[in-house]
C-alpha cells in the first residue's frame, strides 16, 4: 500500500522533525497528527541519507517498535520488527529475513528543507 493511501496520511509538506535531532544510524518513531488523523512514522538516518516509512509491519500492521525501541541492526542496515523479528533493509524497506521475505515497508518520501526540518514530500527543484 502506498503511504498516502492510508486514511490518516498527513499532507505533503508536513514537517516531521528537525534533522539535527536524528543521529546517523539512529531511529526515531513519531505520530503525526493532521486533519486526517494520527499517522505513525519511522525515521531512520543512514550514512547515505534519511529514510521514512510507515511505522507498521506489513504482517499485522503493528508498530515495528511496539515491543522494543531497539529495532535497528548494529550495522545500521536493517530494521527489525520487534513483534515478529522480520527484517527490512533500511535503504529501500525490502523484506530480507524471516517473515519479512517478500514484503516491503511503505516508504514515505522525505527531504530536509532550508530550515533543517525533515519534511514529507519530494524536494523542490
Amino acid at each position: 500500500m502506498a503511504w498516502d493511501s492510508y486514511k490518516s496520511a498527513p499532507p505533503r509538506g508536513t514537517r516531521l522533525l528537525e534533522s539535527h535531532q536524528l543521529e546517523v544510524d539512529g531511529v526515531h518513531s513519531l505520530s503525526v497528527t493532521s486533519d486526517n488523523g494520527t499517522f505513525p512514522v519511522l525515521l531512520v538516518k543512514a550514512r547515505e541519507g534519511i529514510h521514512a516509512y510507515v511505522n507498521a509491519c506489513p504482517h499485522q500492521y503493528l508498530p515495528l517498535d511496539q515491543r522494543s525501541e531497539n529495532i535497528l541492526s548494529s550495522d545500521g542496515e536493517l530494521i527489525r520488527c520487534s513483534n515478529h523479528d522480520a527484517a527490512f533493509r533500511v535503504s529501500d524497506g525490502e523484506g530480507v529475513e524471516g517473515l519479512g521475505l517478500g514484503d516491503c515497508l511503505d516508504a514515505i518520501p522525505v527531504h530536509v528543507d532550508d530550515q533543517g526540518w525533515i519534511v514529507i514530500g519530494e524536494a523542490s527543484p
